[in-house]
C-alpha cells in the first residue's frame, strides 16, 4: 500500500479561564488510493470552550492574582456538516495545563471602576488517532508551548450586577508545524472583542455569562482562513454555604462566516464549525481569597467539531494584597 500523509491543524492558546486546547479538528482526509490526501483547518479556535464560569464578569479588587489551569478533552467522533462521523474511528485526546497573570488596578473611564489586564500561556500534550477508511490507521501526537494570549477589560459595579467589556488578542507564539498531524500552536493572530456580565437576584444566587467574537488572520503558511466564530459561555450557580458554589455552566459555539483558501471557499460547506456543551461545576473559597474551581462538560449538537467530553480545575491565588 502507498503511504498516505495528512495534517490537521490545531487551536490551542488564547486566554481568559481556558488553557487553551481543544479546538483541535481533522477534516476531510483522502485514503491513500493513486489519490492525494487532503486536510483543512477545520474547527481550529483559539478560544477554549467552557474556559468561563461563576463571576465572570466581577473583577477582584486591585492587585495581582495568578491561576493554575488543567484541561483534560477526550473524543472519539468528528462531526461532519450534517453531524454525523464518516470516518471509520477518531480518537482525540489532549491534556493541557495553562498559567495566567492578572493585574487589576482602579480607574475612572467612562463610569468603570477597575481595569484588568491578563496574559495566558498554555502547553499542550495531543494525541490523535483516526483511521477513513479500511487498513488506513493515521496518527500523530506532539507536545508544545500553545499561543501566548493578553486581554485587557473594563469593569463597571453596579448595585445587583457587575459588567466588563474586553479586548484579546492571541499571538502565533506556539509550536507549530504545517506537516504536523496536530499542532499546540495556530500560525495566526487571533482578535476577541467580547461582553462579561454578572448578576445577583439574590446573595445566594448568580447567573453569568460571557458573549465575544473570535476574528482571526489568515495563517500564512497553509494560505488558510478560517472563519469567525460567535462565542456564547454561560452558567447558573447557588450557594448552599458562603464558601461553596454549586450549579450549572455550558458554551455554545456557531461559525458565522465560511474558510478559505486562497480566497475561495471550502467546499461544500465552508466548514463551519458548531458545538453545544453542558454541565456540572463548582466552586469553593478558601482562605486568603484562595480559589479552587471543577467542572465537567459534555458535547453535543456538532458540526464539523469533534464530539467529547472534557475536565477543568483551576486554582486561583492572590500575588498581593487586595486593595478594597
Amino acid at each position: 500500500m502507498k503511504s498516505c500523509s495528512t495534517h490537521t491543524h490545531r487551536a490551542s492558546g488564547s486566554l481568559s479561564t481556558r488553557t487553551a486546547l481543544r479546538g483541535l479538528l481533522l477534516a476531510a482526509v483522502v485514503a491513500c488510493m493513486p489519490i492525494a490526501s487532503h486536510a483543512t483547518e477545520n474547527g481550529t479556535t483559539a478560544y477554549p470552550s467552557g474556559g468561563d464560569d461563576f463571576l465572570v464578569a466581577a473583577l477582584p479588587p486591585p492587585g495581582w492574582y495568578g491561576f493554575v489551569y488543567f484541561n483534560q478533552y477526550n473524543a472519539d467522533t468528528l462531526a461532519d456538516n450534517a453531524g454525523h462521523m464518516d470516518l471509520r474511528s477518531f480518537d482525540l485526546n489532549a491534556s493541557v495545563v495553562a498559567l495566567r497573570l492578572d493585574w487589576v488596578k482602579p480607574v475612572s473611564v467612562l463610569g468603570a471602576d477597575r481595569w484588568g489586564t491578563l496574559l495566558f500561556l498554555p502547553y499542550a500534550d495531543l494525541d490523535l488517532k483516526l483511521s477513513p477508511a479500511p487498513g488506513v490507521e493515521i496518527e500523530g501526537s506532539k507536545a508544545g508551548m500553545g499561543d501566548l494570549a493578553m486581554g485587557n477589560a473594563l469593569h463597571w459595579t453596579f448595585p445587583t450586577s457587575d459588567l466588563a467589556t474586553a479586548i484579546d488578542i492571541s499571538f502565533p507564539t506556539g509550536a507549530y508545524d504545517q506537516a504536523a498531524l496536530v499542532n499546540p500552536g495556530l500560525n495566526r493572530w487571533v482578535l476577541r472583542p467580547g461582553i462579561f456580565w454578572t448578576f445577583h437576584p439574590a446573595p445566594e444566587w448568580e447567573f453569568s455569562f460571557r458573549l465575544h467574537y473570535e476574528i482571526s488572520i489568515k495563517n500564512g503558511a497553509t494560505d488558510y482562513e478560517s472563519g469567525q466564530v460567535a462565542y456564547l459561555n454561560w452558567n447558573a450557580g447557588w450557594k448552599p454555604v458562603p464558601p461553596l458554589t454549586v450549579g450549572v455552566a455550558g458554551y455554545f459555539l456557531k461559525q458565522t462566516t465560511d474558510d478559505k483558501v486562497g480566497g475561495m471557499v471550502v467546499a461544500p460547506d465552508g466548514n463551519r464549525l458548531q458545538v453545544d456543551g453542558i454541565g456540572p461545576c463548582v466552586k469553593y473559597f478558601l482562605p486568603n481569597h484562595v480559589m479552587l474551581t471543577a467542572k465537567f462538560f459534555h458535547e453535543f449538537d456538532a458540526r464539523n467539531h469533534p464530539i467529547g467530553n472534557q475536565f477543568w480545575c483551576y486554582i486561583t491565588v492572590p500575588l498581593s494584597s487586595p486593595k478594597h
